[in-house]
């Protein structure tokens, strides 16, 4: 069944769309050279840096450059400044023009204002922000040529809620005719009690993230709508993970390494209608990549789910496990190839 609808697709009969755009697998953060080697080790593709001098930012950017990965600046200082030419040529992935302008009170007259001075300085670089919630009192959805949304509910918050802010931010992106434009996740790899409370009375809740906590964010995130996602964030408190909890960066590292394999079909398949419906809790995902019909499974609950048959094909494999299943472990993900 599955092979018959990779022939059908390429021929017109299916509906289908083509996904032929970058995919970044990026890290926040980044912010002093020796840095971006551990970005590169890690898998990701960009980094982000809060850094906002710009002779720091060049030596970031022939850094980045250096090791074939792109980068996310703030804007804000290289305009005007002596390196702004030679900004032209930094491997920028984006300017980031503003830090949730949501919840730091940005007018859309400021943030506008932004964009136009950054778009007629850079007018070859685009241009993102990422807003702090999928629904925004003062809309942002049609302003920079990417939208980004972070949202990090380890572990208050139902670890669903991360894709379903992926999912009203392209609703909003939508209604402003901006619904084909790249949407970027941020997925958290941080412990909350890291950072300060906004209620210091009350007891500092947080943990990091599990492993499979990461790895179902990131994949939800993508069934959702996201096509980017960038991980929050590369030093904590100003501390590298990498070096102060290395058995938590290697949770984030395996999940990235996975995703950079699965790049291609993220960025070159055909997405098509998965061919075998699931029901709730479990949804799904599918492309066509080089012939192979790639589905992405997931468990959307915190109960154990049963993998319906239809979708395991004695043909099919599993990519990222060591051994068929028949069921699904609560927030957990299949992707299958066949």
């Amino acid at each position: 069944m599955f092979r018959k609808l990779a022939l059908v697709c390429v021929f017109g009969s299916f509906v289908c769309s083509t996904s032929a755009r970058e995919f970044p697998l990026c890290v926040y953060g980044v912010s002093k050279p020796e840095q971006v080697k551990i970005a590169k080790d890690a898998g990701f593709t960009c980094f982000q840096s809060y850094t906002k001098n710009p002779d720091v930012l060049a030596n970031l950017a022939k850094k980045a450059k250096a090791h074939h990965l792109k980068t996310v600046f703030y804007p804000v200082e290289v305009v005007g400044s002596e390196q702004e030419k030679n900004a032209q040529n930094w491997p920028m992935l984006a300017w980031y023009l503003v830090d949730e302008p949501d919840v730091h009170k940005w007018s859309r007259a400021k943030v506008t204002e932004t964009q136009e001075s950054t778009k007629k300085t850079f007018p070859h670089h685009p241009t993102t922000l990422v807003i702090g919630q999928g629904i925004t009192r003062v809309p942002f959805y049609d302003l920079p040529d990417i939208m980004m949304i972070d949202w990090y509910p380890v572990p208050h918050l139902p670890l669903t809620s991360f894709g379903d802010n992926v999912r009203m931010t392209k609703k909003g992106m939508q209604k402003y005719h901006k619904g084909e434009n790249p949407l970027w996740g941020v997925v958290q790899i941080f412990d909350w009690k890291v950072y300060k409370q906004h209620r210091p009375d009350n007891d500092r809740i947080g943990r990091f993230p599990t492993e499979n906590e990461i790895r179902f964010m990131s994949y939800h995130g993508i069934l959702n709508g996201a096509t980017g996602l960038f991980y929050f964030t590369l030093a904590p408190g100003g501390k590298l993970t990498a070096k102060e909890n290395p058995e938590f960066w290697k949770r984030v590292t395996n999940v990235v390494k996975e995703l950079n394999k699965f790049l291609p079909v993220l960025e070159n398949g055909i997405v098509v209608e998965t061919p075998e419906e699931v029901q709730t809790p479990l949804i799904t995902k599918s492309w066509v990549y080089k012939g192979n019909i790639y589905t992405v499974l997931l468990n959307t609950s915190g109960e154990e789910q049963k993998v319906p048959s239809a979708l395991l094909e004695k043909y099919y494999k599993e990519m990222f496990g060591k051994k068929k299943t028949a069921t699904l472990s609560p927030y957990g993900v299949l992707v299958l190839k066949y």
